[in-house]
């Protein structure tokens, strides 16, 4: 038996990667409604780095000193960093989310996986043996 070909083929066959289909399905559905809330907070930071530079442009046609801020341009540069620190803190908050989530996920598949089987497996063989005692107690 110890030389048998047949043997040596089944013990050397690399095992085969078998992505878990429903989970990356659930991942996808996740991702892509976080997705969106992701894209919305960085085109609003864009939007609000256009605005400044138009007023440092718009500063620089005027012949205005480029050191010199105008109340303006001062006040869009408040605005911008208030927004852009917002959109920070909700970006990490996104990511966060999306990592409870996935977390979350994982874990309800790893006590499936641990506990869901063997109860099943308990539940069938008392099953089983209620069904039995019942045949033999009717004999």
């Amino acid at each position: 038996m110890a030389g048998d070909e047949n043997l040596i083929l089944v013990r050397s066959r690399a095992t085969l990667n078998r992505p878990f289909e429903r989970i990356d399905a659930m991942q996808a559905q996740v991702e892509n409604a976080f997705r969106s809330k992701r894209k919305e907070l960085e085109d609003k930071l864009r939007e609000t780095q256009q605005k400044l530079n138009e007023l440092q442009a718009a500063k620089k046609e005027k012949g205005q000193q480029s050191m010199v801020l105008s109340a303006e341009q001062q006040a869009e540069i408040k605005r911008f960093r208030e927004t852009e620190a917002r959109a920070k803190i909700e970006l990490r908050e996104v990511k966060k989310q999306l990592k409870r989530e996935t977390e979350s996920l994982e874990n309800r598949l790893k006590w499936i996986n641990i506990a869901g089987m063997p109860l099943l497996v308990t539940i069938s063989g008392l099953s089983l043996a209620l069904i039995k005692k019942k045949k033999t107690a009717a004999k």
